[in-house]
Formats: C-alpha cells, structure tokens, sequence
C-alpha cells in the first residue's frame, strides 16, 4: 500500500517536470517566432513572416516625364533657347568731295553712305555773304541716272537749316526711299533757299555724286 502511494507520488512529481519542461520549449518557441520570424530549428523550421528585404521596382520613363522635367529647369519641351542669327545688313561708303558754287553760297557733299540700298549724303553749307540763309530739309531732292526722283526725309535728316552769315553748317541727309539697284550716280539739290543774298532762283545742284555698292 506505502509503494502503491509512493509510486504514484513520483509518477505526479514526473508529470509536473515534463509540463513545466514542455511550458518552456513552448515559451521559447514563442521568442523565437517573435524575434526570428520562424518556429523550429534547422530543416524542421517554419516561417511566420516574409522578409523584410524589398525588392528594386523600375518605371519606365514616359514622355510626359520627360516634359515635366523639361520645364523644371525652364525650358520648353520641343523649343532651343538660341535665336537664329540676323543677317548684317550690307553697307558702303565714299568718302571724297564734289561741290557746287552759286554766288555767294557753296554746297559741298563730303562723304555718302549706303546702308542697305538706303542713301545718306553728308554736306558742309558755306554761306559767305553778309545776310543769313535758310536751306530747308523739306525742299531737298534727288534724281539718279535712272531718273528715280527722292527726297529727304524730315525725321532720319540731320540738318540745322539756317547758316548765319559768312558761317557754315554740317550735317547729313537721308533720302526717302532705297536707291535703284541700276543706279550708278545722282544729283542732289537744294531748292527753296531763303536769305536777302540767297543764289539767283534759290537753289544749287550738285551733280555727279556716285553711289556706294
């Protein structure tokens, strides 16, 4: 009877042992699935989750990304931030003197221009009487060898007018419309002088002035 009871007493003390052994490994196991992620050990463990490592993704580039980035440092897509060129304008210049007399008032062409086809003509005006003249821009005209008929132009001229007697005055004239691609030479003429000893008939022409090409 003592043995009956004394065998079971150690059969209980063995049981106890084996629960609190199986509470541990399945604590432990509980770590671990917490901690690593699997349950096991070797060939017999079991994953509980996906790893964590993420696999490199690829888009491909669209033309729209290619517009945005485009305008993000300013450009317009399609378009060249360079301006085509102009093209220089053609020029020639003489420079020389032919002149005209007419009593007491001498014209003298000094230097001409031609800038792309349109005529600047620099004169120097010596008036050597004792009365001032007016030469005025608005009675100045010109005739070519084509016979091509121009006239200075109010706003481009530089011209002061008026020569105070036994005085000079410089300047240039700019005629109104380009000169014929025919045209060789022209004639320029002052008309309309005003002055109490101003040239018989009011005017003076120089003739014979070449055109620059």
């Amino acid at each position: 009877m003592d043995d009956e009871i004394h065998h079971r007493k150690k059969s209980s003390a063995a049981l106890r042992i084996s629960l609190v052994m199986l509470g541990v490994l399945v604590l432990l196991g509980v770590i671990q699935a917490v901690v690593a992620g699997t349950v096991g050990v070797g060939a017999l463990s079991v994953t509980l989750r996906e790893s964590s490592s993420a696999v490199p993704t690829t888009r491909a580039t669209t033309s729209d990304d290619t517009a945005g980035l485009d305008g993000a440092v300013g450009t317009a897509p399609g378009t060249s931030s360079e301006e085509a060129p102009e093209s220089p304008v053609e020029s020639a210049v003489l420079i020389g003197s032919w002149k005209q007399a007419r009593g007491l008032l001498t014209v003298e062409v000094t230097k001409v221009e031609n800038v792309g086809g349109r005529i600047r003509v620099f004169v120097t005006a010596v008036n050597a009487s004792t009365a001032k003249m007016d030469l005025p821009v608005a009675s100045v005209t010109a005739v070519d060898d084509a016979e091509r008929d121009y006239s200075a132009t109010l706003s481009t001229s530089r011209w002061p007018t008026t020569i105070a007697k036994n005085g000079s005055i410089n300047g240039f004239l700019e005629l109104d419309r380009k000169v014929g691609a025919d045209s060789t030479s022209f004639s320029l003429t002052f008309g309309g002088i005003i002055g109490q000893l101003a040239p018989t008939g009011g005017e003076v022409t120089v003739t014979g002035i070449p055109v620059p090409r």
